[in-house]
């Protein structure tokens, strides 16, 4: 039989099942398991099973070969149509035996344990297609009401019989109970009421109560009133159904709502429907077998002996499902549910919901929803609610059909055990994810997160540590009141109670009076009258700062919930909404806060955080302390006083620079009927599309020719134009060339660049312009000013060009060692030879020149910057390099002597060989880095903004000998640092310049491009990956650029679909609340999470704004093939809504 170290499976894991937690009917759930032995395995097997179903066995599927050590087996699970309970253990066969995994001994999900037997099973919670919870309740605050103690207003007696009413507000509660039997003979009362509550509205309100859930509130004999005598009477104690229905009105003007507590399982005996003691003027049941109410009761011996709710005579049970019962209660058109709905109330909790039957509650939920789709069901579960077996029937309370929220009484005695010292933090933690692992989403952001209640001990006296009660006298209960000591610890318990209930998943209910830390054992000392003349006011006002502190962000209402930390005596999680969606996909204002508690009374604990994925910058103590704690390479270190809860804010610093979105498209890929993109009307009428989407910022590769292969990151010019970006009507509209020259004679339907074809049939185009060109007078001047302008490389470059011909494309270093070497004698010659090549190269310079500038003012005029692209590193056979070897490494034949690459890493076990000379830095420093000031002077007249390809080696580069046929022997020398960037300042000015800083990067080069203020690169594909503590997330600073991906990439469908495994893209989608079937869908999330980014940039490539898959990718590295090529159809407007991208745009404030 395998062991617990050979088999793994961990249901709170995306890689072993996924999605997570539970399953929207009709889905598809996968299911693995891990299996690491050299036994030769037959079979594994998924036991799927269903209560009252049966059960389906799937056999899982393996890649890994058969004599691999370790092997992952997966397969898909079909969720029934219908909310339901679906539960899942592993069968594995081996030639050895066959060992069974399931879920752990205590059941809590997450990893499991092998067995020899069938072991117990995995849940899965499914729940029914578009199940919703009210969402104005996931936001609530909520207040339990005991009436008759929380406010009396008003002197007056109202009779009733068998009360006893305290003269004083200040007595202790008691039972009066006749000596022998034990039997209650008369209930006390205080006199609370609703105007007292109603009266206590603004109190209430200035707490942050936004709901109010009172205990039963109709006519019954006791003060607890779950004894009913009429369903449709408000008990004259606490007021009149016009009471009632004022202070619903007056609760609902101060935005408070109301929730009435359903007793249904039972009824009083002295009620209209039982009526035992002849108290109404009813025929009740137990007084004739033709009382209309019969049927409701089941009596054993008519009339005296008669079911009862725990054999208490005066709780008679009632049949729920009896159609009269359920018409009274739930369908007639003034039953009890349409009744008090019609007076206003928000909902119900349902008492004892266990001991009604599914057909009950079920049907009384349909009503509820049905009435109003916004009214909350609450129900009275003690343990998980997901799961609950009430008297032998499994019950399925959250699968969308019976109710939106319990009493999470779970999520109490975890808290209480923790805080207690009961349990330890990890075991909590696993309690407490259990339960978010079983609860759907919709119902654990509703779970009602209480502390105390009228059936539990107060709080503070737990918390304390009083004494234990149980056989404790009655009157020494009423005395009893925690020491000093006691009372200062069950204090500082209470605090970080609070903090832990208003700042986790689900709706914080006070039970009256916890907030100024009343005390008292259970009922009655758990229901005294409310201290308002003293109680603890600073307990008090730490509840409303905490409250106030949860309404005041949604981070902590329906953030997500991340676990950071977990230990003996620590924990720590956070509450973050990122991107503007919180949990549920929902709008939200991005934050961050991070909740910690340390129990121990005596020992201070500092734990180190990571918050990687969802924060970077500073977190401040939430109540203003002064506490800053920075987070430093994504972890950050709180340090938390011995009994004491801490919640940090995440601090947004002031942005520094304004928010600006954008689009990466190469020219090449606009539209054109010549088959290339070009600088005519295209790209006209693409920065007309970037400025009415909202767009400031169109960004593009390279501009410079190309050589081998298209790439135009390996150029034979820094400086020159590509010409194939030449506008042939442009050529038109001068006159050089008739539309008949220009006719094309091909077809142009593809999406995917013909270069060769285009780039004969523009040659052909351009050599009959370049004739007319030259008798062109008017053209004259300005050709000279460019020419004069561009001096510098200009006819060094076209005079490159033309050796390049001359010598059949051969390279520079294979030309004579005359012409290699620059001979001025030689050159001069060469260049009036070449005369003719030497001037159609300039002039086609001199056009790209123009075109391009007059692109650029367009782009300006509109309100958009071109961002342009400069590889770091020059082509060994380029005109820069043959025209200034000195400032290059070379040998004395021209050769590289180093060469650029990168050292081996995770993506290659010889590194990257580039092939490009390295930078001779102590000439270029002499020179006064005059070669690279006039590179980036000349980009800076094409474009606003420059991104440097492989920033990195500015700081260090790896140099490699250049006859190495590997990068695997190189070594790192210091680059020019920011000395370089200070010198081109000087002279230039302001550089507005975008550091590719992708790939292993160290924190010298992170602290050089943060010296110089340049924003560096964030590319979503790169950094959505699960972190250490298997989340999943991302930040980027302000100070960068975010893209879904780069030229360099997959597109993001491409990505999504083929480049990560199903979890991963179970994970994404999760992340943008995305449908992980609809790839598109995620595309278009994935780009509203780039724009909802703190980066001062966020460009989008176009292939992503189109959605497009992996066919439309520009290029796949170390590869040959179609890269470069792809292009933009025609109608492509017609795909894409303008208006919908600038109201992202405004949404995320990048306009």
């Amino acid at each position: 039989m395998l062991t617990n170290n050979q088999v793994e499976h961990n249901s709170q894991n995306t890689y072993y099942r996924c999605p997570i937690g539970a399953a929207e009917a009709g889905t598809k759930v996968k299911i693995g398991i891990r299996l690491r032995t050299k036994a030769a395995v037959q079979q594994v097997l998924l036991r799927i099973w269903q209560e009252r179903t049966g059960e389906r066995l799937v056999p899982l599927k393996t890649d890994a070969n058969f004599d691999a050590e370790e092997k992952y087996y997966c397969g898909h699970a079909d969720m029934p149509e219908k909310g339901c309970l679906v539960w899942y253990y592993f069968i594995i066969v081996a030639a050895d035996g066959t060992t069974y995994y399931g879920n752990n001994s205590e059941q809590l999900g997450g990893f499991g344990e092998v067995a020899d037997h069938v072991p117990p099973s995995y849940q899965i919670t499914v729940y029914n297609k578009g199940a919703k919870t009210p969402d104005w309740f996931k936001h609530a605050v909520m207040y339990q009401i005991f009436p008759d103690r929380f406010c009396r207003e008003g002197a007056e007696i109202i009779e009733k019989r068998g009360a006893v009413f305290h003269a004083s507000w200040k007595d202790d509660p008691c039972y009066y109970k006749d000596p022998d039997t034990k039997e209650i003979v008369a209930y006390d009362f205080f006199g609370g009421n609703l105007r007292g509550i109603a009266s206590k509205l603004d109190y209430l309100k200035s707490l942050g109560i936004s709901v109010i859930y009172l205990n039963p509130v109709f006519e019954s004999e006791s003060n607890h009133h779950y004894d009913t005598g009429d369903y449709h009477k408000i008990d004259p104690i606490l007021g009149t159904n016009e009471t009632f229905r004022k202070l619903v009105k007056e609760a609902k003007d101060k935005g408070i709502r109301i929730i009435l507590d359903g007793v249904f399982s039972h009824t009083g005996s002295n009620s209209r429907y039982f009526n035992r003691n002849g108290t109404y003027d009813t025929v009740g049941a137990f007084q004739s077998k033709e009382s209309p109410y019969y049927e409701w009761y089941s009596f054993r011996n008519f009339p005296y002996e008669y079911e009862s709710w725990w054999n208490f005579s005066t709780l008679p049970n009632v049949t729920e499902t009896k159609p009269s019962y359920m018409d009274f209660i739930i369908r007639g058109e003034d039953s009890v549910l349409h009744h008090w709905m019609h007076e206003g109330i928000a909902g119900w909790r349902l008492d004892v919901i266990d001991e009604l039957p599914a057909m009950f509650s079920q049907s009384f939920f349909a009503e509820l929803k049905k009435t109003d789709p916004d009214a909350v069901m609450i129900g009275e579960v003690w343990e998980d609610a997901s799961h609950k077996v009430a008297y032998g029937t499994p019950r399925e309370y959250l699968c969308g059909q019976e109710m939106d929220s319990a009493m999470n009484y779970p999520f109490r005695k975890a808290l209480l055990d923790f805080l207690l010292g009961h349990d330890d933090g990890i075991h909590v933690m696993r309690r407490l994810e259990s339960l978010r692992e079983n609860y759907p989403k919709e119902n654990f952001y509703a779970m009602m997160n209480l502390i105390g209640s009228h059936d539990v001990q107060r709080a503070v006296t737990l918390l304390g540590e009083a004494a234990y009660y149980d056989g404790m006298p009655a009157v020494e209960q009423s005395r009893s009141r925690l020491s000093d000591e006691q009372r200062e610890v069950g204090r500082a318990r209470l605090r970080m109670a609070a903090l832990w209930q208003m700042t986790y998943p689900g709706v914080p209910c006070i039970y009256y009076g916890d907030e100024i830390a009343m005390e008292g054992f259970k009922d009655p000392y758990n229901r005294r009258p409310y201290d308002w003349e003293g109680g603890d006011t600073a307990m008090r006002e730490v509840f409303r700062s905490l409250i106030q502190m949860r309404n005041a962000h949604a981070a902590l209402q329906t953030g997500e919930f991340l676990p950071l930390h977990e230990e003996r005596d620590v924990i720590a999680y956070a509450r973050v909404i990122r991107s503007g969606r919180d949990a549920f996909g929902g709008a939200a204002k991005d934050e961050a806060f991070i909740a910690a508690f340390n129990r121990n009374s005596s020992e201070t604990h500092t734990v180190e955080l990571n918050v990687s994925d969802f924060a970077d910058g500073t977190f401040v103590d939430a109540f203003g302390s002064g506490t800053a704690i920075p987070v430093v390479r994504g972890n950050l270190k709180a340090t938390l006083p011995p009994l004491a809860g801490m919640l940090l804010e995440h601090h947004r610093a002031p942005r520094k620079h304004a928010r600006k979105a954008g689009v990466l498209l190469h020219i090449t890929s606009l539209p054109s009927k010549y088959g290339c993109g070009d600088l005519g009307k295209e790209a006209y009428a693409f920065v007309d599309f970037l400025a009415e989407a909202g767009q400031s910022i169109w960004q593009v590769l390279p501009v410079g020719p190309v050589g081998y292969g298209e790439s135009p990151y390996q150029s034979p010019s820094a400086f020159a134009g590509n010409t194939i970006f030449i506008d042939i009507d442009g050529l038109i509209a001068h006159g050089w060339l008739t539309s008949a020259e220009a006719r094309v004679t091909f077809a142009n339907t593809s999406s995917f660049v013909d270069f060769e074809l285009v780039r004969n049939f523009k040659k052909k185009c351009f050599r009959r312009a370049f004739t007319r060109f030259q008798k062109d007078a008017a053209i004259k001047a300005d050709y000279a000013a460019f020419c004069a302008r561009e001096s510098d490389w200009l006819e060094d470059y076209a005079l490159f060009t033309a050796l390049k011909r001359e010598y059949r494309g051969a390279a520079w270093m294979e030309w004579p060692a005359s012409v290699r070497s620059r001979d001025a004698k030689v050159l001069g010659d060469m260049k009036n030879r070449l005369r003719e090549y030497v001037d159609y190269e300039m002039f086609l310079q001199y056009v790209f020149d123009s075109q391009w500038r007059d692109l650029h003012a367009y782009a300006k005029k509109k309100g958009i910057s071109l961002l342009g692209d400069m590889p770091i590193f020059a082509a060994q056979d380029s005109a820069d390099v043959w025209a200034n070897p000195t400032l290059f490494d070379l040998n004395a034949d021209g050769t590289a002597h180093t060469v650029a690459g990168v050292p081996p890493d995770y993506f290659s076990a010889t590194g990257q060989l580039w092939g490009n000379p390295q930078y001779n830095w102590q000439a270029m420093r002499a020179d006064g880095y005059g070669w690279w000031k006039r590179r980036l002077k000349r980009l800076y007249t094409l474009t606003d903004i420059v991104r440097i390809d492989h920033f990195r080696a500015f700081e260090s580069y790896w140099a490699i000998d250049g006859k190495a046929e590997t990068a695997i022997n190189g070594r790192w020398v210091p680059g020019p640092g920011k000395a370089f960037f200070d010198s081109v300042r000087e002279e230039i000015g302001d550089l507005p310049i975008v550091a590719e800083d992708l790939g292993i990067i160290t924190d010298a080069v992170e602290a050089l491009r943060e010296s110089c203020g340049f924003p560096g690169m964030k590319v979503l594909q790169f950094t959505l990956f699960f972190h250490e503590h298997g989340r999943l997330g991302f930040v980027a600073p302000e100070n960068s650029v975010v893209y879904t991906g780069t030229h360099d990439n997959n597109t993001t469908v491409g990505w999504f679909t083929q480049d990560i495994d199903e979890m991963l893209r179970a994970a994404v989608a999760e992340l943008v609340h995305a449908d992980a079937t609809k790839p598109k869908e995620v595309a278009e999330a994935l780009i509203a999470f780039a724009y909802a980014s703190d980066a001062r940039m966020a460009i989008i490539p176009m292939q992503d704004l189109l959605a497009l898959d992996e066919r439309a990718r520009m290029n796949t590295p170390s590869t040959v093939g179609i890269n470069w090529k792809w292009c933009l159809k025609p109608d492509y407007r017609v795909l894409l809504d303008a208006k919908k991208i600038q109201k992202l745009c405004k949404t995320y404030e990048r306009i």
